[in-house]
């Protein structure tokens, strides 16, 4: 059963926590659900206003330009209940000047590789107002209510639509579906991360992380959240301009000059998310 994965024995739900909208389950687990993740990188003077307030610092590319990214997901069975989830993040230092390759294949495995770094969650949508409650009121993050039509399967692609609760849309587009990451892919990875770290990867149960909260009333500093993450269904390929596709409308992302590099297809997404007081 998806409940007796290793990720969910080793984190297991051990409380509740009190919300505006009642209790809930603590730390938060999804069972079933599935994820697209885009990767990227943005103008870094249009994404500096973001990290106003925050004891941060961008990581870029060597050309300059920051990491950066979306993650889509459709989470089915979760300890909150079925939901959906929107997130821009960026990918975030507490010391400046730390860059990665321009490899497309450099953000998604510096989320896994680089445990000092984290993803600040930069803007955060979710579609029910108990999970909206959990993420602002909990886990410190900044959730807003959004409208969801998500991985609609049509022509070999999988389709997505984001849109606020007033109709506007914040992204809309598509991403094809493909049956396993390309070997020439996989060979980018070998080549950045090394055959060592890619073995160990493969052979971890769940892959680890950390999300960063923006400072705010309920977390009055940069704390980094542990996260981990399962999937039987990974797959990793390069964004094709020819037939993926991803428009954003909400203003304070259209202006980032955001350009997709790599998508990320996970199925089933298993998710643990632990509080920052959560002992390691």
């Amino acid at each position: 059963m998806t409940h007796d994965h290793p990720v969910f024995a080793d984190n297991p739900i051990d409380g509740e926590v009190s919300l505006s909208t009642g209790p809930a389950p603590r730390p938060y687990h999804v069972y079933d659900g599935e994820g697209l993740l885009i990767f990227g990188h943005a103008d870094p003077a249009c994404v500096d206003e973001f990290l106003t307030g925050e004891d941060l610092y961008p990581v870029l590319h060597v050309s300059g330009r920051v990491a950066a990214g979306f993650i889509i997901a459709d989470f089915r069975e979760a300890s909150m209940g079925p939901h959906h989830e929107l997130q821009f993040f960026i990918l975030a230092s507490q010391k400046p000047g730390e860059t990665i390759s321009d490899a497309a294949v450099a953000l998604p495995l510096a989320m896994a590789l680089r445990p000092e770094w984290g993803t600040l969650c930069v803007r955060l949508w979710n579609d029910t107002s108990t999970v909206v409650a959990y993420n602002n009121e909990y886990l410190g993050l900044n959730a807003e209510l959004a409208d969801f039509d998500l991985f609609a399967r049509r022509d070999n692609a999988i389709g997505f639509h984001v849109s606020l609760k007033d109709g506007q849309s914040i992204i809309h587009g598509r991403a094809r579906e493909a049956n396993a990451t390309p070997l020439s892919v996989f060979w980018k990875m070998l080549r950045y991360a090394g055959l060592r770290q890619l073995i160990n990867l493969g052979r971890m149960p769940f892959a680890p992380g950390h999300v960063i909260n923006r400072v705010s009333s309920v977390l009055t500093e940069n704390r980094k959240a542990q996260i981990f993450t399962s999937s039987d269904h990974n797959v990793l390929r390069n964004w094709e301009k020819e037939v993926d596709r991803l428009d954003i409308g909400e203003p304070g992302l259209a202006q980032i000059d955001f350009q997709p590099v790599a998508v990320q297809n996970l199925r089933p997404f298993r998710f643990v998310y632990r509080h920052p007081d959560h002992p390691a």
